[in-house]
């Protein structure tokens, strides 16, 4: 989505912004690209990754709200539950679309909570996904862009007069100047004869 400002918020024992709002794709591109495994700490802050999305959007002017979480982990390290910062989040009009990616009967931070992320997209107006691959990760976001439509703001101009008369005005015109050259001609020529 080209138009769309996009920011990036990367989260382990604690939760960073790593890309604030942005229409540059590219620059987003290379932050993200940048992210590896465990470089936030080795928790899982979903629940505070939550309300600093919240808190970023708060201060910004985008109009469309909608958090997509990747994650690997269950919460291990929020100060505030996932499912409550879904909950606020639904508050402000975030919608929450998350994506489990890691086995659900791990140990310790190795599980995800498919439960906790599926209600999580419930109580946000969102939706829960749980691709096998890369490829169905793909056709995630191809849903997800289907799912919230873009909201463009159109421009246009009409004017407040009509003009078609203009061209016929102008016809008018021309007819009669030429009426009126026609008349003048054959006056003149009238005294000559």
């Amino acid at each position: 989505r080209q138009e769309d400002r996009i920011g990036l918020i990367a989260f382990g024992s604690r939760a960073y912004i790593q890309v604030p709002f942005t229409r540059d794709l590219s620059a987003a591109q290379e932050l993200l690209n940048s992210i590896r495994p465990g470089m936030a700490g080795p928790k899982t802050a979903l629940g505070d990754a939550v309300g600093l999305a919240i808190h970023t959007f708060e201060r910004s002017d985008v109009t469309q709200r909608m958090l997509i979480i990747l994650t690997d982990g269950s919460d291990t390290a929020s100060k505030m539950t996932p499912l409550n910062a879904a909950a606020i989040a639904a508050q402000n009009d975030v919608r929450i679309f998350t994506i489990g990616i890691g086995n659900p009967d791990a140990l310790g931070e190795e599980r995800v909570d498919f439960e906790v992320l599926q209600e999580m997209a419930k109580r946000a107006s969102g939706r829960f996904f749980t691709p096998e691959d890369q490829e169905s990760l793909l056709q995630v976001y191809k849903e997800i862009d289907s799912a919230v439509p873009r909201k463009t703001k159109t421009l246009s101009y009409r004017p407040e007069r009509s003009i078609p008369h203009w061209p016929a005005g102008f016809a008018c015109m021309v007819i009669l100047l030429g009426y009126f050259i026609l008349m003048t001609m054959s006056k003149i020529g009238g005294r000559h004869v």
